[in-house]
């Protein structure tokens, strides 16, 4: 199998990267920085804020992976306009390029549930009901999310089209800033330490975990649509640090909660329903955090 990804070196276009080198499907990678955690047959350099992609190249690819984007990092303090292009306007052109030129073969891209929006109701949101929040978001890269997973769901392409709704993912090459790289590195470091209240519910999975949903879902041929991949565990972001404080023999003090302030606060509880998802590919995910946190 031939397979292209857009955006490189992040957790998830590293993640695919490694998959395909493991199972030997041919790799064609595109983003400004050249891949520096697996093997690829193909490196095309690309700003995709200003450069369009030469579609006669990647026409034959059997798997296209849109995995660039901006706004996820909330850290780097990315302008409005870059996270509308890369999370908006560079994939509807990318579909209407492919469109143009002819493609056959099946378009990946992913959402968020961020696009729930604020929320305090234990409930597992199903596709249907993330596609038609009206729940406030405070930023935009939650309602970047909702304008493209609203534009693939709307529009029929010749080609088949996946848009996978992701909940937090995780995993050993994340960025440090992120919750769990940031709690273990503290814990090993002995370093001072700060969380909000910690009343936030989240799902958790793990990368490698999402990757497998990718390529099962493209072995089961499943049709164009919207897709919840929901996680293998939920926690609160105090029980996830209760957990990680105990897997590392560590001592916890509540002193540490409510030293911090986020702006997804009034998001408090973001759960997906993935029944549709697990049931059209016959599987499941089953990794937990206790499995895989000494791989940080």
């Amino acid at each position: 199998m031939k397979v292209a990804v857009i955006g490189t070196n992040g957790l998830l276009s590293d993640c695919i990267g490694k998959y395909c080198n493991t199972n030997n499907h041919e790799l064609m990678m595109y983003g400004l920085d050249i891949p520096v955690r697996h093997f690829f047959n193909s490196f095309t350099q690309i700003n995709l804020a200003h450069q369009d992609l030469d579609y006669q190249a990647i026409l034959n690819a059997d798997l296209i992976v849109y995995a660039a984007g901006a706004g996820i990092q909330s850290n780097l303090k990315e302008n409005a306009e870059l996270i509308y292009n890369l999370n908006v306007a560079v994939p509807v052109k990318i579909c209407i390029g492919l469109k143009t030129n002819g493609y056959s073969g099946t378009f990946v891209s992913f959402g968020s549930y961020f696009e729930i929006g604020e929320n305090a109701e234990n409930h597992c949101f199903d596709e249907i009901e993330l596609l038609q929040s009206q729940r406030r978001v405070v930023n935009d890269y939650s309602v970047s999310k909702r304008m493209f997973s609203r534009y693939i769901t709307s529009v029929e392409m010749p080609f088949i089209t996946r848009h996978f709704i992701l909940p937090t993912i995780y995993g050993e090459n994340e960025a440090a800033h992120r919750l769990i790289p940031y709690t273990l590195n503290a814990l090993k470091t002995n370093a001072d330490i700060s969380f909000t209240t910690g009343e936030q519910v989240r799902q958790y999975i793990y990368i490698e975990d999402v990757v497998e949903i990718i390529f099962k879902a493209q072995a089961k041929i499943i049709p164009s649509g919207l897709y919840n991949i929901s996680g293998t565990e939920t926690y609160t972001v105090k029980e996830l640090v209760t957990k990680l404080f105990q897997v590392m023999g560590k001592p916890l003090t509540e002193s540490v909660f409510g030293k911090t302030e986020r702006s997804d606060t009034g998001m408090i509880n973001l759960q997906l329903n993935g029944d549709k998802l697990y049931s059209a590919i016959d599987y499941k995910p089953q990794t937990k955090l206790i499995d895989v946190y000494d791989r940080y």
